[in-house]
């Protein structure tokens, strides 16, 4: 091996400059950042390379792959890992091999007491990601190794120069005994192992450094493969050819609600809906030709295949539009009401009906024209943070009510809403839906601001916050989103628009045209259960400001809540900046009341 190689992947590292350097012969060193740690995969010369453990690398941001016989590569490997503890302080090296004599799936393997927390960080994880793999400890009074090779560092070596070294021996439950790979396994064992080890190497630096693991993201322009780019513009662009909500609710609402009316509720309405402007199977076609499992980072590979999965959902549920068919779509899609949840609707209407005070109503109320010169408004307001938000607001008459599509507020031109609830809606529909698909825009991943699977609930819950923390969300609000819960499971369970219609204004003494509207949104299409994540997305929301987490992170474009990790780890990594927007309803003004959610918040709270 030529010195002049080795000289250039240590200068490179004192630069500070990454690295991509094949070996003839011998393998690759990689370093698409230069980090105090690396990856270490020393293939047994007389066998081939683990196809899981070699992706397993390239998911890292350093890792050396090297299959050899001389002595001398060993000290190649020491060499780097001395010149990486001379720049940073310290080094780490997590070394990996196949081994079959260990009943566990992952077996950790640990000299150091020193890295004793490491390994026991390394294990936890293992259980967090993946609970269906075992693993297990193993200390040692010898350094870990690879079996087919030397070790590297004597334990006086790790202590004297430290560096700290961890192995990993893995077990190929993933291959049966005729050789062949069950490939979702492999996926999994794999994605897995990168996840933790990813946080581990973070976690090292926080516990083991004096240095800023926020100095060693990623630079997402330079350092990433084009082809998460690629494809999350892929996503972007099949996205982009349909509306799902404006292609599933009816553009006749108005001329529906009077033909309802003139029959007395008697027959049922018919609803009219946009023409398909798209074939749904040659649009999942498109999807599952993007290479996603050509992506190695396992983050981003689980984002884009979830997000796959629901476009291909979304798309079934378009072709089977206005059939009985479509509510199976929905249930996949945005979830079934829970017993719980449903009792919470019953027991929230039934508090705010046997509630004392009564709510003053204003009979003052604003036209769709006034109620766009607000929201403009307050565009302004978010524009003032980031000069390159750009959007409009739109007044129609092809829609119904308020919507916001892909960044622009849609207002219907016959609507009106009171001045006091006018304010709330503007925070629902600007601050939240706006700031967050602008936020989510000037992220490097687009998939922000299109939303991730499962975004509405969060979403959602966030909106119907807002208004609480504008003083908006008034009982009358609450008992039409505990009505929706209600009608969805109504809905579900075979009863007709008219038998819901019914029970909406008998039962629940709603107006007819209050109760026409809850029940259409629940109907149209065929069966749309989405409406019952505006409750549970404020329930679960309130619990996670009660647990004490950061409500802001929750604005960095359309995700769920427990995407917050990934979020978190991408953040991290670089992936993701802080949010550019801030909403109003979150500046320091209506702090106190945040405060009050933070110590007794509960949705029975909310009730004035």
């Amino acid at each position: 091996m030529e010195e002049k190689l080795l000289k250039h992947i240590k200068t490179s590292i004192r630069n500070r400059e990454s690295f991509h350097e094949q070996i003839p012969q011998v393998g690759k060193v990689v370093f698409n950042k230069v980090v105090p740690y690396f990856f270490l995969y020393r293939i047994p010369y007389s066998e081939t390379k683990q196809s899981m453990i070699s992706d397993l690398a390239k998911s890292q941001l350093s890792s050396i792959i090297f299959k050899y016989e001389s002595d001398a590569v060993d000290q190649w490997i020491k060499d780097i890992a001395l010149t990486i503890k001379e720049e940073f302080g310290s080094c780490l090296i997590v070394e990996i091999w196949t081994e079959t004599t260990n009943n566990d799936d992952i077996s950790i393997y640990v000299a150091q007491k020193v890295a004793l927390p490491l390994v026991e960080y390394i294990h936890k994880n293992i259980k967090l990601e993946a609970p269906d793999l075992s693993s297990n400890i193993i200390k040692q009074r010898k350094t870990p190794n690879n079996p087919h090779y030397k070790p590297l560092f004597s334990l006086n070596q790790l202590q004297e120069d430290n560096i700290y070294l961890i192995g990993l021996g893995v077990k190929n439950s993933f291959i049966n005994a005729a050789g062949d790979i069950f490939p979702l396994l492999e996926r999994h064992f794999r994605e897995s192992m990168s996840k933790t080890l990813s946080r581990t190497f973070f976690e090292y630096l926080r516990l083991y450094t004096n240095l800023n693991p926020a100095k060693f993201k990623l630079n997402v322009h330079k350092e990433i493969t084009p082809n998460i780019f690629e494809i999350d513009k892929a996503l972007l662009a099949e996205s982009q050819r349909f509306d799902f909500l404006m292609l599933v609710t009816p553009t006749n609402v108005q001329e529906a609600w009077q033909t309802f009316k003139n029959n007395r509720y008697a027959k049922a309405p018919v609803f009219q809906y946009r023409p398909m402007p798209i074939d749904p199977d040659l649009v999942k076609r498109n999807l599952y030709n993007l290479p996603i499992e050509d992506i190695h980072d396992p983050n981003i590979a689980y984002l884009f295949r979830d997000k796959r999965r629901e476009l291909d959902e979304m798309m079934s549920m378009l072709d089977d539009r206005n059939t009985p068919d479509f509510v199976h779509g929905s249930l996949q899609v945005f979830g079934n009401v829970s017993d719980k949840l449903m009792h919470v609707a019953e027991a929230l209407i039934t508090v705010i009906e046997n509630n004392n005070v009564k709510s003053i109503k204003s009979e003052d109320k604003i036209n769709a024209q006034q109620f766009a010169q607000m929201a403009t408004a307050e565009i302004e307001y978010l524009k003032s943070q980031h000069p390159e938000l750009n959007t409009s607001v739109r007044v129609r008459n092809d829609v119904s009510g308020v919507m916001v599509n892909r960044g622009v507020l849609n207002i219907s031109s016959n609507y009106k809403i009171t001045k006091e609830r006018a304010e709330a809606l503007i925070q629902h529909e600007v601050g939240t839906h706006i700031a967050t698909y602008f936020n989510g825009k000037s992220q490097s991943l687009q998939l922000f601001s299109l939303g991730v699977p499962g975004y509405e609930k969060l979403q959602e819950g966030l909106a119907v916050f807002a208004e609480y923390m504008v003083n908006g969300l008034n009982n009358e609000r609450l008992k039409i989103l505990a009505a929706r819960v209600i009608c969805v499971r109504h809905m579900l369970m075979g009863n007709t628009f008219i038998d819901t219609f019914s029970m909406l204004v008998e039962q629940y003494c709603f107006t007819e045209d209050v109760a026409f509207l809850i029940a259409m949104r629940v109907y149209r299409g065929g069966g749309l259960t989405k409406d019952a994540v505006y409750l549970q997305g404020l329930i679960e929301l309130i619990e996670y400001i009660r647990e004490g987490h950061d409500i802001n992170i929750l604005t960095i474009g359309k995700i769920r809540k427990d995407y917050i990790p990934i979020i978190q780890d991408l953040i991290q990594r670089g992936y993701l900046r802080q949010p550019a927007v801030t909403p109003r309803y979150l500046s320091k003004a209506y702090a106190s009341r945040l405060d009050m959610i933070k110590k007794e918040g509960s949705i029975f709270k909310l009730i004035k």
